[in-house]
């Protein structure tokens, strides 16, 4: 009896116990989150703490050093005078870009492994003629509006993981059509992701018409640039002009030509934009019917680039995927 009353007492003091821990899934979760909120508010402390020694570094570093002493002449004698001024403090600018603290400090994200955070969004189906997103191992096109604008093929391009494949001297072309070149266009876009195995020599990633209207998107020099023209006088008289941003090899890419204009030239009507970004705008109008095909990788027939005329085929080397043309404007959801 003794030891049943003594197990009894036991197990009541066990249930009154209330020091110790019990390990649960959901405390894990709770102190892993905790954890991974420590090192992220420890990264933001570290930034402000380097942020606000760069600032006083900084204030030091302003401090007008400058000073003069007039010298003095008479008749027999003189005393030199003297001065000091203090230059300009190496990295020491009130120009620094956002990200940029004084004294070369720079806080760099580094690049993030989730690709599609990366890209651009894409953009809605509204009024969308052309989509090429050769997941089916070829250049059929799926859009909802277009009447069947798919990709002649040119040379011997290929189709791995969902995009094409140009090793240089092949392409994909596009017949003349009411949806894209044969009639008047007031507003297009054109948006394609690419990934050039080398960014140096002059390379088509998209062109359409020729030498006297057009549109085209190319690789030159480290460069890609975004062009357009409307030159006859009797129309809207646009000259060509470009538009350009640094780029680098084997970087997925996503580029955005926006063209929104009407019959007479408008300041900002051409716009380009890398990976959901604007980085340049140029006054351009709309384009009048420009027969002579569109290309994709290389020149269907002449185009115009930054340094003139050219009826070279400027093949493209890399991959290119989801092509798709809109004949419409941005929306400002689009462009936020």
């Amino acid at each position: 009896m003794q030891l049943l009353k003594s197990t009894i007492r036991s197990i009541v003091k066990l249930q009154r116990d209330t020091a110790g821990l019990a390990i649960s899934s959901e405390l894990v979760l709770i102190a892993t989150v905790a954890v991974v909120g420590l090192f992220v508010s420890s990264a933001a402390l570290r930034d402000a703490v380097i942020s606000e020694l760069s600032d006083i570094g900084g204030a030091v570093q302003d401090l007008q050093g400058s000073y003069e002493i007039n010298g003095l002449a008479g008749h027999s004698s003189r005393v030199a005078g003297m001065s000091h001024s203090d230059a300009t403090d190496h990295c020491d600018s009130p120009d620094d870009q956002p990200g940029v603290a004084d004294n070369c400090i720079v806080f760099d994200v580094p690049p993030s492994d989730e690709s599609e955070e990366d890209s651009a969004p894409p953009l809605s189906t509204e009024e969308q003629v052309v989509k090429l997103n050769f997941d089916n191992g070829d250049a059929s096109d799926s859009s909802p509006f277009g009447d069947d604008n798919s990709g002649v093929e040119i040379g011997d391009p290929s189709f791995a993981d969902g995009a094409l494949v140009l090793d240089g001297d092949d392409a994909l072309f596009l017949d003349n059509s009411g949806d894209i070149n044969l009639g008047i266009q007031t507003d297009r876009l054109i948006t394609l992701t690419f990934n050039a195995d080398d960014v140096t020599s002059t390379q088509i990633l998209y062109e359409e018409g020729g030498v006297s209207r057009g549109l085209v998107i190319y690789i030159e020099n480290g460069l890609l640039y975004i062009g357009g023209w409307n030159i006859p006088d009797a129309e809207s008289g646009w000259d060509p002009v470009f538009i350009s941003t640094p780029i680098s090899a084997g970087v997925d890419n996503t580029v955005t030509l926006a063209l929104n204009g009407d019959g007479t030239i408008q300041p900002g009507a051409l716009s380009g934009f890398l990976n959901g970004s604007l980085f340049g705008s140029a006054a351009g109008s709309q384009l009048w019917s420009h027969g002579g095909g569109v290309g994709i990788g290389a020149t269907n027939g002449r185009t115009i680039l930054a340094s003139g005329n050219s009826d070279e085929s400027n093949f493209f080397t890399g991959t290119i995927d989801n092509v798709c043309i809109h004949n419409r404007a941005l929306t400002t959801d689009e462009t936020n």
